[in-house]
């Protein structure tokens, strides 16, 4: 693979990863912590403040993880062209059926979540600048800018 000093050199992993998505979306280094899933019933909204910390450290893009409180596996997307946006189809990455439990969308737009993977369907709406933890909702596709 061909550098460039002002460039970081992509993983194999992210170059895959950006042609599943057909290029209107970036899938960012995942990071992961210990702590498990809890049940919950109702989804707490974070001050923009606590959105900020360094569990979702990139700007413009949204931030799902496994675990409630921000914790677990941390799935990071965002648009390559923020005035269009891209669906994503979390299913296809391993992320469908719920599995996103907490969330921090970074990004001056708002995020949304959808039941199908075709970003169709009922939709959780993530605005800018917040977090959220419990997620219940059976995502399968999220639309970011």
């Amino acid at each position: 693979m061909k550098t460039n000093s002002m460039r970081p050199v992509k993983t194999m992993a992210a170059v895959l990863l950006s042609a599943v998505v057909a290029f209107t979306a970036v899938v960012l280094p995942t990071g992961s912590a210990s702590a498990a899933p809890i049940a919950a019933t109702a989804s707490t909204v974070v001050t923009a403040a606590a959105a900020a910390d360094s569990t979702c450290p990139f700007t413009r893009s949204l931030c799902l993880w496994d675990g409630t409180d921000f914790t677990g596996t941390r799935f990071n997307v965002q648009a390559l062209d923020p005035s269009v946006g891209a669906c994503v189809n979390l299913a296809s990455h391993g992320w469908g059926n719920g599995r996103a439990k907490s969330a921090k969308n970074t990004a001056n737009q708002v995020a949304r979540l959808y039941t199908n993977t075709n970003c169709t369907g009922s939709s959780y709406q993530l605005i800018p600048g917040g977090g959220y933890t419990p997620i219940n909702f059976a995502s399968n596709s999220v639309y970011v800018y």
